[in-house]
């Protein structure tokens, strides 16, 4: 069957990659070129060319980019990456600027910033003489006080950051409007970031956070994304990260959940999609928002994403719903011949161009090949700079100034109204620092002068920053013709401390605007100002929200939880939400209020209005995790639909998790409902709702109930998932009283395979001396298939292993047990002298394990070839077999990794992951074995 089913799913992923899927090698097939060969392989649009700006030995590897305030391009340069130095040792990596460019593009001049350093992912340019860099295992900030283009003075900015995965650590520091800076926190590390304050932001793999420049203070921005790596800004102050291995485009909410491998979001579900496709590929670095006028029109406000597995840069505009932007797939915006572009950063030039790093290499990433694989290159990386000049309108790739720090305040409030953001952006952030009230002068004149509504967009933000805006102006901004005007007015109300009675009434009209953005961004201004006086308006507002604008939705309902979080909101709850629309909507958010409170709202709220079942067992489920009154809700379970035994098990478990989950055992009242509906449900006939409550015996730990068990699972007429479910809570509970019927089960050849593989895997945990010896007698008669598992179980432990390798040496089961690398990966760690030569010698006569496999492989490669794919059986046996763990087109779950854009792996690969899945393991799934005093082996 596994055979079988390896060839249906390689069939399923052949289908999946259609026949435009762009190629990607793990390991290129190809030798380096020189910038002159990879450039002439770049395929761009009409009209658009490339240039070099720098390459090795000038630059090593590129990781980051930045611009600052003289135009000049810095970069991260990296030769240590992926290992990072060792504690005491200095790095060899480097922050190098780059200027004075040619006529064709190429820096001609490179100074070293800063060096010494040790894999600085993470680079932001301050002013023209400092910047924050990332540095193994902090942020530093670096200065140039003496003005000869080097850092003389080092800071530590926030500690500290993990650093297990080297490829996942914090990125792409970026400037918003309000002046903070925003940051990504990658893949597989753990990083608890202070600044001065003191104050801690504990962040697990994906996540964003944002900082303040002078290292005073961190906090959250979202949570969730596998390893996002790169981030872009819009016009409307929206971010975008680009991730691997979710999706590859997200416009983040603010306090939003996003997935991850496996991981659970806060109460309210994962944070809206943007996109329903993948562009072929798990790996997306580099992210860029095009918000200027260089090139042609049908190129202004898309994104552009590197796409480092099949070299390329990806391309999408943006559909709008509301606040919801759709991203739309586009041919790819550039193409290489030469798979070892990989470009991890982009970035839009005051010039208007876009700036590509490329981490130039043979080997895609970081985990699909071995870190110590010889042909990774450490040496080459290029940058590369994009214009446009084609027949369409136009602008000249140009920056409007050389040096914005010796700009009058007057030049620079005229840059407000430039069409490119990322001058528009540098301008504001100079106007904030300059000294002198010339700059509110400056400012009101060019506000009250210009028709371009990006002017009074960034002059309230100059203003505001400065502390010196006048609230009658915040209310023209409010009240403003254009909507992007009026959305920054709502996102200035939502960074202050407190919101001014004045200023809420600002916010309140927001809510009710006609554009969607800006009802967005209105909510989240009253999501950080919670007030019971902003309930009613919040659900108004979430009534009329269209169900297409997701965005303004999943905003809508954080800021209504967010006004749940204080206990003190709750007693004005009936005075502002009377109506059922309304107790449902706050019902549906107090999944995200981990409170008593909201656990007390929900019970009330069950007993009054009818849910569907699966939201049902959620509000159970928090009410038992956090209510306070565990009797009255055991009563209204124990009263509804009391005689459906299956519905009545599926209402225990959810009491029982949420009561394990708070640290707790069941009350006198539960216990006593449990222990009456398990030994109804065990004596049950029915099995579909036998099992559910069979399993749920042993998780309660009802150990007077392992005689019903153990009957059930001994009876050879009751259908086979129940007596599995039944053997499982049995051996779980009594595994004594259990195991002379695991015994019987095991050896009765009779017996279905899948129960006595399974009552071989009970016997095995259990690692009695007895139950060792009923699987040492069944093991020289049981077919193959019983062998291996029975052969994985006694490699659990030092005992059970000794036992395994005595009975192969003398002859009593095959030595191939041995090449099965699970029993052979819980041997060598079981403990045991000398095991590697002991395995060696009994394998001494066999085919190497690879050989067998390399053969099956070549079996499978020749049948699939002669094949017709076979998409709908492919999907079904994905939906039958895969889908309880892995996710693909949005179908199935979360627990492995994705499946989206696998068949971009090839055949090859599909088959070699399917039929030898301990080959390659990507870091987030590889097992750990614990040794424990007591002998057995625990994975």
């Amino acid at each position: 069957m596994r055979h079988a089913l390896a060839l249906t799913l390689v069939t399923l992923g052949a289908t999946l990659a259609p026949a435009q899927a762009p190629p990607s090698e793990l390991v290129a097939s190809t030798g380096p070129r020189s910038p002159a060969e990879e450039r002439a392989g770049f395929h761009l649009p009409p009209g658009f060319t490339i240039q070099l700006v720098a390459a090795e030995p000038t630059i090593h590897k590129p990781m980051n980019l930045g611009f600052d305030d003289r135009g000049r391009l810095w970069v991260s340069s990296s030769l240590e990456y992926p290992w990072p130095v060792k504690p005491g040792e200095r790095g060899r990596d480097k922050i190098i600027i780059l200027d004075n460019l040619d006529a064709e593009g190429l820096a001609r001049r490179a100074t070293t910033f800063a060096d010494g350093l040790n894999i600085p992912i993470g680079l932001l340019p301050i002013g023209n003489a400092a910047a924050l860099v990332h540095d193994i295992p902090r942020v530093r900030k670096f200065t140039d006080t003496d003005g000869d283009g080097k850092a003389d003075k080092d800071e530590t900015a926030y500690e500290s950051y993990g650093f297990v995965d080297t490829h996942g650590m914090t990125n792409a520091f970026t400037v918003g409007f309000d002046g903070w800076i925003y940051a990504c926190h990658g893949f597989a590390n753990t990083s608890a970031v202070k600044g001065k304050d003191g104050q801690a932001v504990a962040m697990n793999s994906g996540n964003t956070y944002r900082m303040r420049a002078d290292g005073s203070h961190a906090e959250p921005w979202t949570r969730g994304q596998v390893n996002p790596f790169g981030i872009t800004i819009d016009p409307l102050g929206n971010l975008f990260t680009c991730d691997c291995h979710s999706k590859p485009i997200y416009q983040l909410l603010r306090g939003a959940w996003y997935p991850s491998f496996g991981k659970p979001h806060d109460g309210l579900g994962f944070g809206p999609e943007m996109i329903a496709h993948d562009h072929y590929s798990t790996g997306i670095a580099g992210i860029v928002y095009y918000a200027a006028d260089q090139f042609p029109a049908p190129f202004r406000d898309n994104i552009l994403i590197g796409n480092v597995v099949t070299s390329r840069i990806n391309r999408d505009t943006l559909e709008r719903q509301g606040s919801t932007l759709k991203a739309v797939e586009m041919p790819d915006f550039l193409s290489s011949d030469d798979p070892w572009f990989r470009p991890v950063d982009i970035k839009l030039g005051p010039d208007g161009a876009l700036y590509v790093a490329d981490f130039y290499n043979k080997i895609i990433g970081h985990y699909e090949v071995p870190l110590t694989h010889p042909g990774r290159d450490r040496e080459r990386g290029r940058i590369w700079r994009i214009t446009y000049n084609g027949t369409e309108p136009h602008a000249e790739a140009k920056s409007p100034r050389a040096d914005w720090t010796r700009a009058t305040v007057d030049e620079l409030a005229a840059d407000l109204s430039h069409p490119n953001l990322a001058v528009r952006l540098r301008s504001t952030n100079q106007l904030v620092e300059r000294p002198g009230g010339e700059v509110e002068r400056a400012v009101a004149a060019a506000m009250a002068a210009s028709t371009n509504p990006t002017t009074r967009a960034h002059g309230i933000w100059v203003l505001e920053r400065r502390g010196t805006l006048d609230p009658a102006v915040l209310a023209r901004a409010a009240a403003d013709a254009d909507p992007a005007v009026r959305v920054h007015a709502m996102r200035v109300a939502t960074e202050r401390s407190d919101m001014a009675k004045a200023v809420r009434e600002l916010v309140l009209g927001g809510l009710k605007d006609a554009d969607g953005f800006v009802r967005r961004a209105a909510a989240e201004a009253l999501g950080r100002h919670p007030s019971p006086d902003n309930l009613r308006p919040l659900l108004d507002a979430l009534h009329a929200a269209p169900a297409a604008d997701t965005h303004l939705i999943h905003a809508s309902r954080i800021a209504l939880r967010d006004q749940l979080l204080p206990a003190s909101t709750w007693p004005h709850l009936d005075a502002a939400a009377r109506a059922e629309a309304d107790a449902r909507s706050i019902a549906d958010v107090s999944l995200g209020v981990p409170t008593p409170e909201a656990a007390e709202f929900l019970l009330s709220h069950l007993k009054k209005y009818a849910e569907p079942a699966d939201r049902q067992l959620l509000y159970i489920h928090h009410v038992a995790r956090h209510g306070r009154d565990e009797a009255a809700l055991v009563t209204y379970c124990r009263g509804d639909r009391a005689a459906d035994l299956g519905h009545q098990g599926t209402l225990v478990k959810a009491v029982a998790q949420g009561v394990q989950e708070r640290g707790r055992a069941l009350g006198p009242d539960a216990s006593a409902w449990a222990q009456g509906l398990e030994r109804s449900l065990i004596a049950s006939s029915v099995d579909a709702e036998a099992i559910p409550g069979i399993e749920l015996a042993a998780s309660l730990k009802l150990a007077g109930l392992a005689p019903d068990l153990i009957a059930v699972g001994g009876t050879a007429g009751v259908a086979e998932p129940r007596r599995a479910a039944a053997l499982g809570a049995a051996s779980a509970l009594d595994p004594a009283a259990a195991s002379p019927l695991l015994g019987r089960v095991v050896g009765d050849a009779a017996e279905p395979i899948g129960l006595r593989e399974l009552a071989g895997r009970l016997l095995a945990q259990g690692g009695r001396p007895e139950d060792r010896s009923r699987l040492l007698e069944v093991l020289p008669v049981a077919p193959g298939r019983l062998q291996s598992t029975i052969a994985l179980g006694l490699a659990a432990s030092k005992p059970g292993a000794e036992a395994l390798l005595a009975s192969v040496t003398s002859g009593k089961a095959s030595a191939r047990l041995l090449q099965e690398r699970p029993v052979e990966l819980r041997l060598k760690g079981a403990g045991i002298k000398d095991v590697d030569a002991t395995i060696a010698g009994l394998l001494a006569n066999l085919p190497p394990a690879d050989g067998r496999l390399q053969a099956l492989l070549a079996r499978r490669r020749s049948t699939f070839n002669a094949s017709a794919a076979k998409p709908d059986l492919g999907a079904a046996i994905f939906r039958k077999n895969c889908a309880a763990c892995h996710q693909l087109e949005g179908q199935g779950g979360r627990v492995g990794p994705q499946l989206d854009g696998v068949g971009s792996r090839g055949a090859d690969r599909l088959m070699e992951d399917i039929l030898d899945p301990n080959r390659n393991i990507d870091q987030a799934f590889r097992s750990t074995n614990l040794a424990l005093k007591s002998g057995r082996v625990l994975s």
